[in-house]
């Protein structure tokens, strides 16, 4: 069986691991937010497995940086004191930015894409535009 249909097939069951994951972390500790939380990290680590399983390194790193940042800081944030909930937030909102971070540090620049050239779409640009003058017909 090739590794790429492996990782196709594993999909549905790192999602349902992701969900009780979410479950368990929530009802022990009796909040929705760490709960959300703990299913986002499960999902990321599991998106990350299967870029990993399909032979593409920096994709799972990068994909690897939200969930590891957001588990740092909700710890980080629990030991200063914050209540979990606060702390699940604000993990979920400073992961991203970390992410980004990390990833403008440690990763190599994507190259862009040849559909991320606005021109490319057809759609006109500045020097598109061909100034002129506008007048208004008399109605006969």
């Amino acid at each position: 069986m090739r590794l790429w249909l492996f990782a196709a097939l594993l999909r549905p069951v790192l999602f349902g691991l992701a969900i009780a994951a979410g479950v368990l972390a929530g009802d022990r500790s009796g909040s929705f937010w760490v709960g959300l939380l703990a299913f986002m990290v499960a999902s990321g680590t599991g998106r990350a497995l299967r870029r990993l399983l399909r032979g593409r390194l920096a994709d799972a790193v990068y994909e690897l940086l939200w969930p590891a940042s957001a588990t740092v800081l909700v710890i980080l944030l629990t030991e200063l004191g914050l209540v979990e909930w606060a702390s699940a937030i604000l993990a979920i909102v400073l992961a991203g930015f970390v992410k980004r971070v990390m990833a403008a540090v440690l990763l190599p620049r994507r190259r862009p894409g040849r559909w991320l050239r606005i021109e490319e779409w057809g759609i006109p640009g500045p020097d598109d535009v061909i100034e002129g003058r506008w007048a208004k017909r008399e109605e006969a």
